[in-house]
């Protein structure tokens, strides 16, 4: 379960405050359905539109595209102070060689009074994934090539999303450098990422870098050759 605190886009748009659990659900073959549910913690009404999107990575970025493959009901509603709401939602996307992933959005709908400028006061981005038929594969590789700034590719060659948390390099001359997160730490299964690392000087290729991070595994610590 998540508390999540929103505030409002303009100065007379209301705050929200509520729960969310779980705050990422997992789907497969066989358990095509599952619920979400919402709990209102603060003191006023809010209502919710929810929309699915497919999501995919291109170029290092999300790219959301709406979708008819899961279904999610209710779609919009409002919730009383101290109300809850339970979301179901079902896949109709068959499971493949590599999880298949979505995004729900959750956006607050502000209310008439509060103004036509408003177009949300707020929006949750969730998780949804498709379990891969077979067994479960986590498999994340690295390449550092040189140059400025230099770049991370995070390739994931596993069947199922990973995790990157936290990462952060230590130059040959000891300096160590985080890399910036971002907002959204995933790279999907079958998607490569890069990392762009800024530096005062270019990285020579052949020099080593040792990097640090954490995974859904745990931490991760490696060295890395600078390639060309």
């Amino acid at each position: 379960m998540v508390c999540i605190a929103a505030a409002g886009v303009c100065g007379t748009a209301q705050a929200s405050n509520f729960e969310i659990a779980p705050v990422v659900l997992e789907l497969s073959s066989s358990r095509t359905a599952g619920v979400v549910k919402i709990v209102n913690n603060d003191n006023h009404d809010v209502s919710l539109q929810l929309r699915a999107f497919e999501w995919k990575q291109n170029d290092s970025k999300d790219d959301l595209q709406p979708t008819q493959n899961l279904i999610i009901s209710p779609p919009v509603f409002s919730l009383a102070p101290g109300a809850s709401q339970v979301i179901r939602i079902v896949s109709k996307q068959p499971s493949g060689p590599n999880e298949i992933a979505f995004r729900m959005l959750i956006d607050e709908i502000p209310s008439a009074a509060e103004g036509a400028t408003i177009n949300f006061k707020f929006r949750i981005s969730m998780p949804v994934f498709i379990a891969a038929n077979g067994t479960s594969k986590l498999q994340l590789d690295y390449t550092l090539r040189a140059g400025k700034p230099a770049r991370l590719e995070v390739q994931n060659t596993g069947n199922r999303r990973a995790r990157l948390l936290d990462v952060a390099f230590t130059l040959p001359n000891g300096k160590k450098i985080n890399v910036p997160a971002g907002g959204n730490p995933y790279t999907l299964a079958g998607v490569t990422r890069q990392y762009l690392i800024d530096t005062e000087t270019p990285l020579a290729a052949g020099s080593k870098v040792k990097m640090t991070a954490t995974g859904d595994s745990g931490p991760i610590e490696t060295e890395l050759t600078v390639a060309p």
